[in-house]
């Protein structure tokens, strides 16, 4: 493709399954747009053919390769809605794009479908942050990171933390409904997100902003729009809550009996600090294994590994909870020891390794948010991120172990992540080898997960979102009448399918 990109997009792209599929030969191509794009953003901001970074070609994991037409760098939300309008006068498909932190293909452009590329990196600016409601207002391309730093500088928190905080922006992870490590207390982005400005799918500026916490007038927009991975609309700012961050954390690893036991702990854990729990994630034996061996600033925090383990944090209620006493102690540390105590009694625990430091802690923290690092270090997977009610989670492990043990004994792998959620990592390597070569194992595997799933009444896709990875099995699984809703609305604000063409419905 030469640098004006006509060459490779003069052919006619392949109608989408939906209505409003381009027909007329004469209409133009992506590339074909880039004068009249580069007149709303700037020559600067519009990249074409040979000149498309590959940042903007590849998934994060490196497992797919993505072939837009034309990328795009709007600088504010009216030249979103000028890009989205012209796109909608030639029905040309956008696909949005944010910090490419994405596990499900919900970026990718199909080689040949013709695509603009709209990036919300240039929209970075915190618009408002309003520190008596605890209420900042971020563009959508604001890195996650980037936020939690501007709240702390006005002594708040934005509770919003994952392993790709780093590079994943706000838009992003509001379009994909991203939940993390603090769901458990905090909710998912779903719910710290009071206000959305949104442009449609025909050029038009949605103002949903205004940090209300209860409106009752009519349809819910606002959710509407939060997971629905750009296909509805596209996210260009958001009123996002803010919390008063608790004055002390009390930090542990401890080793479990079984998964049972693991609910066990949680539930008095709860109970026991106030409703505090901050985190509870879940190690098997395999993922403690993977970041010890492949993440070199990581301490083992056991001498020996578990078979099974949780990383628990609970926050301290007040400030009396986190003055250091006369002995140098913590009050929220030495309840959490109250806790962990009683549970050894109980039989739930065996062991526990308190984080006595700002340090230790960090050393826990840094275990948990780069495990997936240390996976995709030591090779590739079968992965799943699926959910169940959390009662469910110790039959439905216990199914899962039992089905990858029936497909290939000596399966590599098992359940991590989300406990105090239901939220579920499940990854497998068939006798430790890549999945590509053995590929009726690795379907095996997948199948085993989704009847699992399907007979706890979970969700195949807890945070990630669909995209195009799990398009066929939302739908196989979906309630028929909740995808044909699904499907109407799609029509109804999309009619021309130009918005994500491709993703999540089928």
């Amino acid at each position: 493709m030469d640098k004006t990109g006509h060459a490779a997009t003069t052919a006619k792209r392949d109608a989408p399954a939906m209505t409003g599929s381009k027909t007329d030969l004469a209409t133009p191509s992506a590339a074909d747009l880039a004068p009249r794009l580069a007149a709303i953003c700037g020559d600067a901001h519009v990249s074409v053919g040979s000149d498309i970074d590959p940042h903007y070609q590849r998934d994060w994991l490196g497992r797919a390769d993505s072939h837009p037409a034309i990328v795009v760098r709007p600088g504010d939300t009216a030249a979103v809605a000028a890009v989205m309008a012209l796109c909608a006068e030639t029905r040309t498909a956008v696909i949005p794009f944010g910090g490419n932190s994405g596990l499900a293909g919900g970026t990718m452009a199909a080689d040949g479908q013709d695509i603009v590329l709209l990036s919300l990196e240039r929209m970075n600016r915190i618009r408002e942050m309003n520190v008596p409601g605890r209420v900042m207002v971020a563009e959508a391309g604001c890195i996650i990171e980037h936020l939690h730093h501007a709240a702390e500088a006005q002594g708040l928190m934005f509770p919003l933390v994952f392993g790709a905080k780093g590079t994943a922006q706000i838009g992003g992870a509001l379009s994909t409904n991203a939940g993390g490590l603090n769901v458990v207390r905090y909710g998912n982005a779903r719910n710290l997100c009071l206000g959305l400005e949104v442009v449609t799918a025909r050029g038009e500026v949605m103002d949903l902003l205004p940090a209300l916490k209860k409106n009752n007038t009519g349809y819910d927009l606002i959710n509407l729009m939060i997971g629905a991975e750009g296909t509805l609309g596209i996210i260009t700012a958001a009123s996002l809550s803010l919390v008063t961050p608790p004055p002390a954390y009390a930090t542990a690893m401890v080793k479990v009996r079984d998964v049972p036991a693991a609910l066990e702990l949680m539930n008095f854990t709860q109970a026991e600090s106030g409703g505090r729990i901050e985190a509870f994630e879940l190690f098997g034996r395999l993922h403690y294994e993977l970041c010890i061996r492949h993440l070199p600033h990581i301490t083992p925090p056991f001498a020996e590994p578990a078979d099974l383990a949780v990383m628990i944090e609970i926050a301290a209620g007040t400030d009396a909870d986190a003055t250091v006493g006369d002995d140098g102690s913590l009050p929220v540390t030495a309840q959490l020891e109250a806790i962990l105590g009683t549970a050894l009694e109980a039989g739930w625990i065996s062991d526990a390794v308190v984080a006595r430091s700002a340090s230790q802690r960090a050393n826990m923290w840094a275990m948990r948010e780069d495990v997936l690092s240390a996976m995709v270090a030591h090779g590739k997977w079968v992965m799943n991120d699926i959910s169940f009610q959390v009662a469910d989670l110790p039959a439905a492990i216990a199914d899962l172990d039992a089905a990858f043990a029936a497909v290939a004994p000596g399966v590599y792998g098992t359940a991590f992540g989300h406990m105090g959620d239901g939220n579920l990592h499940v990854c497998a390597r068939p006798y430790d080898k890549d999945p590509a070569d053995c590929p009726a194992e690795a379907a095996a595997i997948k199948q085993a997960v989704r009847d699992v799933v399907t007979r706890w009444r979970g969700s195949i896709s807890a945070e990630h979102g669909i995209g195009t990875e799990k398009q066929a099995d939302m739908k196989a699984m979906k309630d028929p009448a909740a995808y044909a809703m699904m499907t109407s609305i799609k029509a109804a604000l999309d009619p021309d399918n130009i918005l994500n063409p491709g993703k999540v419905l089928l």
